[in-house]
């Protein structure tokens, strides 16, 4: 949320005279990068969620590396105890990249840009269509380029893993590592409740409305991480990660149908009131964290590398799931915008 703010999304709200005044704000409001495709400014193929999916690819790349016979976490030695917390690089990967990264907001604005209802430069297909493209190679590379730093962090940190020269470690737990493993969960769930709590009291004290998005988001996001990791299961026992694939298509109708209500509620002055807020809050915290970039790229990379080079599975994986969230988001966002609203 606030990467799209960063990066665009206060530039627009300058230029509309919607200032949202915290921290952020004057960092932000002169930074135009990425556009939302509902206003005058031009570049929505550079969508507002473009930078938070290229951070959460490059995460998941840099956590998983070029083999599983590798340390899972690059910067810390072969014998430190988090390398066998599954849980926690389990959270990392699942709830951090997942939640971090997006499809179903990076689908649904691509789709409000091609229908074009209630947007300033009306449909914008051809810009949507490059920022499909631009979405999936970005997210493809920052995977890549994360796999690569980890392999230097590993050569760094575990030089006797590509130096048979070298003498192994003994394996044994140091006695400054003994706590981590319930240290490191404890400090994220104390990051986590002080977040939600400044959230908080950005709506309640503060007054402002953004924060009421983000503090009800953070409480929806655990039901869209949960589903989505219970739907992974369904990946490896098909031809194509079919896990992957339900997440991402749900999230997409889940979200298209949100903005749309967005809108309508948005003409019944709902924003003064609580619904658009909680509407804005389950898009993202739900289909947000249902739906997911940093597994996709994932997914897409490892297909191609596995596969022969003429093989059409990593393609018709890639632009199959892109097209078909397409055709469901315009599908649901498209009747409701144009004939309830």
């Amino acid at each position: 949320a606030f990467m799209g703010r960063f990066f665009g999304g206060d530039c627009e709200a300058y230029a509309q005279g919607q200032p949202i005044n915290d921290w952020l704000w004057p960092l932000s409001h002169k930074i135009c990068v990425t556009a939302t495709g509902k206003t005058e400014q031009y570049g929505g193929a550079l969508f507002s969620d473009l930078p938070a999916n290229m951070l959460g690819s490059f995460i998941m790349g840099f956590m998983t590396g070029h083999s599983p016979n590798l340390p899972p976490i690059p910067w810390l030695k072969h014998d430190h105890p988090l390398q066998s917390a599954d849980s926690f690089q389990l959270g990392i990967k699942t709830a951090l990249c997942g939640s971090l990264t997006t499809f179903s907001s990076w689908n649904s604005q691509m789709v409000l840009m091609m229908d074009g209802t209630g947007t300033v430069l009306g449909s914008q297909v051809l810009a949507a269509l490059f920022g499909y493209v631009i979405g999936l190679q970005a997210a493809v590379v920052s995977y890549r380029s994360g796999r690569i730093v980890a392999a230097w962090f590993h050569v760094r940190r575990n030089p006797h893993i590509f130096d048979s020269d070298l003498t192994k470690r003994d394996n044994s737990v140091k006695w400054h590592y003994q706590y981590c493993s319930w240290i490191a969960p404890a400090m994220v769930c104390i990051v986590i409740l002080t977040l939600i709590t400044l959230y908080i009291l950005g709506d309640m004290y503060w007054h402002i409305a953004y924060y009421r998005v983000l503090w009800i988001a953070c409480w929806a996001c655990p039901t869209g991480t949960i589903i989505r990791w219970k739907l992974s299961s369904l990946n490896g026992k098909y031809q194509l990660p079919l896990g992957t694939f339900l997440a991402n298509f749900i999230g997409s109708i889940l979200s298209a149908s949100l903005a749309a209500w967005a809108i309508v509620e948005s003409d019944h002055q709902g924003a003064q009131r609580w619904e658009i807020p909680i509407i804005k809050a389950v898009s993202l915290g739900v289909a947000g964290s249902l739906s997911t970039v940093s597994t996709f790229a994932k997914e897409c990379v490892e297909m191609s590398e596995k596969n022969a080079t003429y093989d059409k599975k990593q393609f018709v994986y890639a632009y199959g799931t892109m097209i078909s969230c397409c055709f469901v988001g315009l599908a649901v966002y498209s009747p409701i915008v144009r004939y309830i609203s």
